[in-house]
């Protein structure tokens, strides 16, 4: 049976919300549903979540909203960690967000939803996310009235111009493509590009193209490339290789394009990445 998580133990009942950041090396998962609502969003690496008896590959960028009703758990899809910023709010907090973006706001396609509403974040998105957080984080902790009015802009902002996106036909991955996105992530099989992709799919090349287009929202390129990239970010923060050996390692075949790539995602070279992630 699934634990219920109550607010009074996991949101900050002065200002009626909360953010944490989870690693999750040093975190235990259990199957879980709450009494209050939650949006967290993948800061790196990839997890299987597991909400409402049905398993979804997210990745980094990803923003999911947990709603009260939803029983969910996360677990480790390889070896490697993830990690995710999690945002914790009461009912009266949602309802005033909500009663604030009014009635042409699509509530009832975020409640409704068969599972948990999830929403890529794009570049430019994380980006504002990171900028709001750095100001929360550095509100005393003593203030609290300001650290309220910090996060329900936050939360507003991604219900705004996060969520409003979200689409509820309920695009669901069939099994053989959430399969075949794991066995990826394993063995460094992402190494091996698109041919490998598809060989290991037992697909055609333009059935596996539409498919992943369809449910994950990118291309094969892009798929490979994001897993590329998370391989050479754990490298870049886990390891002494060359950055050059960590490029060719992950399958890319050339470094500037590799540069270029790493750069738009976190806004640094692998450099600097690797200086400020050194301990």
């Amino acid at each position: 049976m699934a634990k219920l998580l109550e607010a009074h133990r996991f949101v900050d009942m002065e200002t009626e919300c909360s953010y944490r950041y989870v690693n999750s090396g040093t975190e235990y998962f259990k199957e879980h549903t709450h009494d209050y609502y939650e949006i967290f969003i993948m800061l790196e690496g990839s997890a299987l979540h597991s909400v409402n008896g049905e398993n979804r590959v997210l990745n980094t960028f990803d923003a999911v909203f947990v709603r009260a009703s939803d029983t969910h758990n996360y677990s480790h899809i390889s070896e490697d960690a993830f990690s995710f910023l999690n945002l914790t709010f009461t009912k009266g907090t949602l309802d005033a967000i909500f009663s604030y973006l009014s009635e042409g706001y699509p509530k009832r396609a975020l409640m409704n939803s068969r599972l948990s509403p999830t929403v890529h974040l794009s570049a430019a998105e994380f980006q504002d996310l990171e900028r709001e957080m750095e100001k929360i984080r550095a509100i005393a902790p003593k203030d609290a009235a300001k650290r309220k009015t910090a996060i329900r802009i936050l939360l507003i902002k991604l219900f705004s111009d996060v969520f409003y996106q979200f689409d509820s036909s309920e695009k669901q991955a069939p099994d053989w493509l959430v399969v075949l996105t794991e066995k990826m992530r394993g063995e460094m099989r992402f190494a091996d590009g698109i041919s490998g992709m598809v060989e290991l799919s037992g697909k055609s090349r333009e059935h596996l193209t539409r498919s992943i287009k369809k449910y994950l929202g990118k291309t094969p390129s892009e798929f490979i490339n994001e897993l590329r990239l998370n391989y050479v970010a754990n490298m870049l923060r886990n390891s002494n290789h060359s950055i050059i050996d960590v490029i060719f390692e992950s399958g890319f075949n050339t470094v500037g394009y590799a540069y270029a790539l790493f750069k738009k995602l976190y806004g640094m070279s692998m450099a600097e990445y690797r200086k400020l992630h050194s301990g």
